[in-house]
């Protein structure tokens, strides 16, 4: 390829972003940009495009752009690489960076979500720590849009994996261009479009080698199933995802019509009128008590529930029951549909563990419960260069904490006021609106002070307890099971 079609495969590469930019109102009047920055192609790509139009472009007003870098703690010497990789590709361009080094597996371990889950939570965390703190050094900002490098190929990844998994059409609307603050300016571009940019601007990036194990269900699909698809029908890619942005405007047609449905039919804080109900279509139906659920109980419902609940509806049944994940009831009585919680009786606490501890600069200790789990304490400067967002999300004041203090779990009655949402519940209500099961509940870690619950695991801090930026030392609160 000549240098004169490079230019002009940039200058089209460039428009096709703006368009984006400009289609789906990304970049509002004095907003910053945060882009997520791994060192991949994609976030090389990103990084690269929205440095260049971040001096002003066309009709693209300048903006401040900053990059942040989550070292997940799993790929040992490759993410070091990573990191360094990512620090001296901004250091060349003058673009501000920050790095998150985090332990993943161990907050994986201690919260029994998997690797992915965790990471994604810890990384978006993150951003909004890092966006939090632009905000406050540039208060002339009207926000900050945080930029990842989700491309078309991986819109259609995400829909075949959810298609494959069995999903309604929320699911086959893929990955949005924009949601709240996040923002995707390469959503419309697929992947031989970063590599050809990347080769014809001689950009390096780096590979991590876990993508080319296939026996992760996401990367078999990048490797052999769209492939395939490519070969029976070239541009299957594309098709796919353009596809999922057409289903997109179908959802939220019908999230419109559930929305106004649950208005027409609530009748007090817990019940629904069946026969309001009844006179909508079954894709709004479904729709509207998948709300419900989620407004009444705080639990997402699952589509084999909502089907049943559906049928209830359709049949003229007059006495139903179930009980859903997360221990919430579904009641179906005559023309009223409730959604409640087991009286406080229904629940007992079986098993229990209680000692109080003698605090020191690093405590580390063993619960006897059925299935022991691990409880390290360590004192933190907030100073400390590795010390992030979601470490403050699960540390305590230091000067709040005496020299005693109690470990322990649940008992009867147990109140929290959870930091920041101004409330106080009992623990059994809060585990119920986050979806914890029962049988998830006997062994969460409490941290007792002066017979109040400072901190709760799966919850942090309690109102009073939670640091600050400006709190000069923290204790580090790390659950290991």
């Amino acid at each position: 390829m000549g240098q004169e079609e490079a230019v002009m495969q940039h200058s089209d590469f460039l428009s096709h972003v703006i368009s984006t930019l400009k289609r789906y109102e990304m970049l509002p009047a004095k907003t910053a940009v945060l882009a997520g920055f791994s060192g991949g192609a994609d976030s090389v790509t990103l990084l690269s495009v929205l440095h260049e139009l971040s001096h002003g472009v066309g009709d693209v007003p300048a903006f401040p752009l900053y990059a942040c870098h989550v070292h997940h703690g799993i790929r040992g010497a490759e993410a070091d690489r990573d990191e360094q990789f990512c620090r001296a590709f901004c250091e060349e361009r003058g673009i501000p960076f920050t790095a998150l080094h985090a332990d993943v597996p161990n907050l994986a371990s201690a919260s029994g979500e998997s690797l992915e889950t965790c990471g994604r939570k810890v990384r978006y965390a993150f951003f909004e720590e890092v966006s939090d703190r632009i905000l406050r050094q540039h208060p002339d900002l009207s926000g900050v849009r945080v930029a990842t490098a989700h491309t078309a190929s991986d819109n259609a990844e995400t829909v075949l994996f959810h298609l494959a998994r069995g999903t309604g059409l929320a699911g086959l609307t893929g990955i949005p261009p924009v949601r709240g603050s996040i923002i995707r300016p390469l959503i419309d571009l697929g992947r031989e479009d970063i590599e050809t940019y990347c080769a014809d601007l001689g950009l390096s990036y780096m590979t991590d080698s876990t993508n080319d194990d296939v026996s992760y269900a996401r990367n078999r699909i990048r490797h052999e199933v769209l492939p395939a698809l490519e070969a029976i029908h070239h541009g299957a890619t594309g098709h796919i995802a353009r596809t999922a942005a057409t289903l997109q405007r179908d959802a939220d047609c019908f999230d419109e019509l559930a929305e106004r449905l649950l208005q027409r039919s609530r009748r007090g804080e817990d019940t629904l009128d069946v026969s309001v109900l009844r006179e909508a279509p079954d894709a709004v139906l479904i729709r509207t008590l998948a709300l419900a659920m989620k407004a009444y109980s705080g639990v997402s419902a699952e589509q084999r529930h909502l089907e049943d609940f559906l049928s209830w509806i359709r049949t003229g049944e007059k006495f139903k029951q179930m009980q859903v994940p997360g221990g919430a009831f579904v009641t179906l009585a005559g023309d009223k549909l409730l959604f409640h919680w087991p009286k406080e009786e229904e629940e007992t606490v079986t098993r229990t563990f209680r000692r109080t501890v003698t605090m020191a600069e690093r405590l580390e200790f063993v619960s006897d419960t059925p299935s022991p789990v691990t409880v390290r304490l360590t004192k933190r400067s907030t100073a400390h260069p590795d010390f992030d967002a979601y470490l403050l999300e699960n540390s305590l004041i230091y000067d709040k904490i005496d020299f005693n203090f109690v470990l322990r779990t649940r008992q009867p009655g147990d109140t929290f006021a959870p930091n920041g949402r101004g409330v106080t519940k009992k623990l059994k209500t809060l585990y119920q609106e986050a979806g914890v099961s029962a049988d998830k509940r006997a062994d969460r870690v409490i941290l007792e002070q002066n017979g109040q619950i400072a901190w709760l695991e799966g919850f942090g801090a309690a109102e009073g307890f939670s640091p600050s930026e400006n709190d000069r030392f923290v204790w580090i609160v790390e659950v290991i099971r």
